[in-house]
C-alpha cells in the first residue's frame, strides 16, 4: 500500500511540475547570443532583463560561443522549452533558418536581434547597419583623406558584415576611384575575435613594413585586436582606427588618442526595444503590429516587419554624449588621459 500510495504521489508531484513549466514557459522569452564575451552583449541583456522583469516575464538566454551548430541546438533547445519568443543574434543566418522555421511551426514568435535573418514572419530589430558602416568611412575619410588603408572586416559566415561593408564603401569609394586612397589589405576575423584580429594585422603590418594610415576596423572587438597590434609596433595614435558598439576601454582610447571612432549603438536602447517587443507580443500583438514596427524588406527582397534605431559616431569631439547618457563614468572614460585631454575630460 505504501508503494502505491509512493507512486501516486510521485505521479502527481510530476504532473504538477509539469504543469508548472508549462505555465512559466508560456510567459518566457528565450535569446540565443551568438558570442556572448563581446562586451556590448552584457548591456542587451541588462536592459531586456530589467523590461521582462518588471513584465512578469522570464529570461532564459543561452551563449552560441560562436559555434553555428551549437547556436542550431540551442534553438532548439529553447523550442523545447517552450519559450514564447524567440530573440536570435544570428551567428550564420543562413544556417539556423531550419530552426527558425522550426520555431514558427511552433507558434513561436522570432525576433532577429541586431543582425538580420533572411526569411518573413520575423521582427527585425536592430541599428540601421548601412548607415554604422558608412558613419565609420566618413569619419575615418575625415581622419585620414589621403594614405594606405586597411579593411578588417567581420566574420565572412554572417550576412550583417556584408552590409556594414556596403555603407563603409558608400563613404570611401570615391576617393579610392580619386586615387586618393588605397586598400593595401582587407581581412575577414572569423567570429570577430581580437585575437585572430591582432594575428591578421600583424602580418599586413610585416606585409606593408607597417606603411598604414588607417584601419576601417568593423567593429571594436575587432579594433582591440587591431590595437594590440599597432601597440607592439609603436603605431597606437599613429594610426586611424574606426570600430562600433562603444565599448567602453574603446572609448577610453578614443579618449587618450589612440582610436579616431566608435559607433555607439545605445545597446540599452535596443535591448528595451526588443524585450517591449517581445511582451507585446506575449500579450497577443501580432509582430507586424508591434510599436515602433515600419515595414522593412530582407536581403532577398522578402517583407519583414523592423523597429531600426539610428547609429551615432563618437569621435573625441562628443565623448560627453554617452557620459550624460550614463554609458560610461567620466572617472572610466579618462582613466590615464594624461595631455591633450577632450572636453570631456576637462
Amino acid at each position: 500500500m505504501n508503494v502505491k500510495i509512493s507512486k501516486m504521489l510521485a505521479s502527481a508531484v510530476a504532473a504538477v511540475a509539469l504543469m508548472s513549466g508549462v505555465a512559466a514557459a508560456q510567459d518566457s522569452v528565450g535569446v540565443s547570443w551568438r558570442y556572448f564575451q563581446d562586451e556590448r552583449w552584457k548591456i542587451d541583456e541588462a536592459a531586456m532583463k530589467s523590461v521582462l522583469e518588471k513584465a512578469g516575464v522570464s529570461y532564459v538566454g543561452i551563449d552560441a560561443q560562436g559555434d553555428p551548430q551549437k547556436q542550431a541546438g540551442d534553438i532548439e533547445s529553447l523550442i523545447a522549452r517552450g519559450v514564447k519568443v524567440l530573440v536570435v543574434v544570428a551567428q550564420d543566418a543562413k544556417a539556423i533558418i531550419p530552426v527558425i522555421d522550426e520555431a514558427k511551426r511552433s507558434n513561436i514568435a522570432v525576433i532577429a536581434y541586431d543582425a538580420p535573418i533572411d526569411t518573413g514572419d520575423v521582427l527585425y530589430t536592430s541599428f540601421d547597419n548601412v548607415a554604422v558602416g558608412r558613419v565609420m568611412g566618413e569619419a575615418l575619410l575625415k581622419a585620414v583623406p589621403k594614405g594606405n588603408y586597411v579593411a578588417m572586416d567581420g566574420d565572412p559566415a554572417q550576412t550583417i558584415q556584408q552590409v556594414f561593408k556596403s555603407g563603409q564603401m558608400q563613404a570611401i569609394q570615391p576617393a579610392i576611384d580619386r586615387g586618393d586612397i588605397k586598400i593595401v589589405a582587407q581581412q575577414n576575423v572569423e567570429q570577430w575575435k581580437p585575437d585572430v584580429a591582432q594575428s591578421l594585422m600583424e602580418q599586413v603590418l610585416t606585409v606593408t613594413n607597417n606603411k598604414v594610415d588607417a584601419v576601417l576596423a568593423m567593429n571594436d572587438s575587432i579594433a582591440n585586436g587591431v590595437a594590440a597590434a599597432l601597440a607592439s609596433q609603436g603605431l597606437l595614435g599613429k594610426v586611424a582606427i574606426s570600430g562600433q558598439d562603444g565599448d567602453k576601454n574603446v572609448l577610453n582610447r578614443i579618449a587618450k588618442g589612440e582610436q579616431t571612432m566608435t559607433v555607439w549603438k545605445d545597446a540599452n536602447a535596443l535591448g528595451t526595444v526588443a524585450a517591449k517587443a517581445a511582451v507585446e507580443i506575449i500579450k497577443g500583438t501580432k509582430i507586424d503590429a508591434v510599436t515602433g514596427v515600419k515595414p522593412g524588406k530582407t536581403s532577398t527582397g522578402a517583407s519583414q516587419p523592423a523597429i531600426i534605431l539610428d547609429p551615432i559616431a563618437i569621435t573625441r569631439d562628443n565623448l560627453d554624449l554617452v557620459v550624460k547618457a550614463g554609458w560610461i563614468s567620466k572617472d572610466v572614460l579618462c582613466k590615464g588621459v594624461t595631455k591633450n585631454p577632450p572636453k570631456a575630460c576637462e
